[in-house]
């Protein structure tokens, strides 16, 4: 069985959640969209604008996994049979070192 204390797992995935509720508010691109408006015609203002969609993308998919790490510790929490493998397990099938392009 899982060798930890279940109200500490809980604390953990408030937490967690909260913390991706917090990244999820990030707004990057109104800025960046600013500057483009600011310098019509210019490469500057529109390379602004896509970093700002690509920033706030990756802030998303962050925001994304938190939620995601905060439902695997309540789903361990909820079920006190999970085996410390079991979670690891799960923690794992996250994949948080992928390699590969980021869309």
């Amino acid at each position: 069985m899982l060798q930890v204390d279940i109200d500490e797992l809980r604390k953990l995935a408030t937490t967690v959640t909260s913390v991706g509720e917090e990244i999820d508010k990030i707004d990057v691109r109104t800025n960046g969209d600013k500057i483009g408006e600011a310098f019509p015609g210019i490469e500057i203002g529109a390379a602004c604008a896509k970093a700002g969609e690509y920033s706030e993308g990756a802030w998303l998919r962050i925001a994304q996994r938190m939620r995601q790490l905060a439902g695997i510790v309540n789903q361990c929490a909820d079920n006190v049979q999970t085996s410390d493998q079991e979670f690891k397990n799960r923690l794992e099938q996250m994949d948080f070192f992928a390699t590969g392009s980021v869309v």
